[in-house]
């Protein structure tokens, strides 16, 4: 049977491939990645991404916790992967541990959102990993305030700077966002944290800016509500729930919520559909998954591991204090399945990709 990754390639005949700049991430070749000593037959993680915001806030937690529930008497070994994005770690998951099921891949949102643009750096296919554990946030965007009072209204292609890492990075829901409502977004690049953006912000070198992790640390939660004083609101959330996000002295409605109120149609676009998998996607803090050929038995002894782990009391203490959602089992699956998309919908955010990139690159 043709897989996912195949069928896509193939969709997509050349002219809809995205093209990216290479070197864009470091891949350390296979025999300098450091196996740890003890790996061999036993239950170990691959961490995707050593230097992503993931690995800083679950590295020091996930090992042990899971030792505990696999009854193990010393945290599980890591293997690390370097860059950013996880797309490293995953190639490497999918083409190393492709089977028996021992070894965990802990991968990042950012990863997913580079499978979903097409990234040629991309090996590897997340909708058939099994997943034991997603961690989510709730990006938010924040832009100036006669936005926040008339998304709906401005002539349309206005064009809007948006504040953005890389062109495809973990901020493209937020352009693809400004499409929606018909403006024209115009991204700028190299701004990759949120003191950066912010800066940026308030110096008028952008007009909107993504927060992906708003209630993160103190620090960030500080600098949106710095924000909000300065005339800086959040203009909606990247999710399509009902009920606003709460945060501080801001009550932030869903971008489903701001399209209803100012750009309904849209809605019903297939641009909107193809937005949903990405937003998700980039809201994923931690993707803990297992290989999709592990044995059942495998299986059920790391997710019973896993229901015993999120109640650590550092991992729960953290996931409080940080406002992430820790979803096992059959949430975990639907959240995964939610944000692989559809060849449909993948297809069209590629397309969409194929026709603004050459204009982006060229500023």
């Amino acid at each position: 049977m043709i897989g996912r990754r195949a069928l896509l390639a193939l969709l997509a005949g050349g002219a809809a491939a995205v093209p990216m700049r290479q070197g864009a991430a470091s891949e350390l070749p296979r025999e300098r990645l450091p196996v740890p000593a003890g790996t061999a037959g036993g239950a170990g993680l691959l961490m995707a991404g050593n230097q992503s915001a993931m690995a800083d806030r679950w590295k020091p937690l996930l090992p042990g916790a899971l030792a505990q529930g696999l009854g193990l008497p010393a945290p599980l070994p890591v293997r690390d992967t370097v860059g950013q994005d996880g797309v490293t770690g995953a190639n490497l998951f999918d083409s190393q541990f492709a089977s028996d099921g021992m070894m965990a891949l802990a991968a990042p949102g950012s990863a997913l959102v580079a499978s979903l643009c097409g990234d040629p750096r991309v090996h590897f296919d997340y909708s058939r990993w099994l997943p034991l554990l997603l961690s989510t946030t709730m990006p938010v965007v924040i832009g100036r305030a006669q936005l926040h009072r008339s998304l709906g209204s401005f002539i349309r292609d206005r064009p809007v700077r948006i504040a953005v890492s890389t062109l495809t990075g973990i901020e493209l829901p937020t352009i693809l966002a400004m499409s929606l409502f018909g403006l024209r977004p115009i991204p700028v690049t190299g701004l990759a944290t949120p003191q950066a953006a912010a800066a940026a912000l308030r110096d008028n070198q952008v007009d909107t800016i993504q927060i992906t992790d708003p209630l993160g640390n103190p620090e960030t939660t500080e600098l949106v509500h710095a924000l909000a004083q300065a005339g800086f609101p959040a203009l909606f959330a990247l999710g399509t729930q009902a009920a606003p996000l709460a945060m501080a002295d801001q009550q932030v409605m869903s971008m489903q919520s701001r399209l209803q109120q100012d750009a309904h149609s849209a809605l019903h676009e297939l641009l909107y559909a193809a937005w949903k998998p990405l937003a998700a996607a980039a809201g994923v803090d931690l993707a803990l998954v297992l290989p999709m050929l592990t044995q059942p038995a495998t299986l059920a002894r790391w997710r019973a591991a896993t229901a015993q782990a999120i109640r650590d009391s550092a991992v729960h203490a953290m996931a409080q204090d940080s406002g992430r959602v820790l979803l096992t089992s059959t949430d975990a699956t639907e959240a995964l399945r939610l944000a692989a998309g559809d060849t449909s919908t993948i297809m069209t955010l590629r397309r969409w990709l194929a026709a603004h990139l050459p204009t982006w690159r060229l500023g």
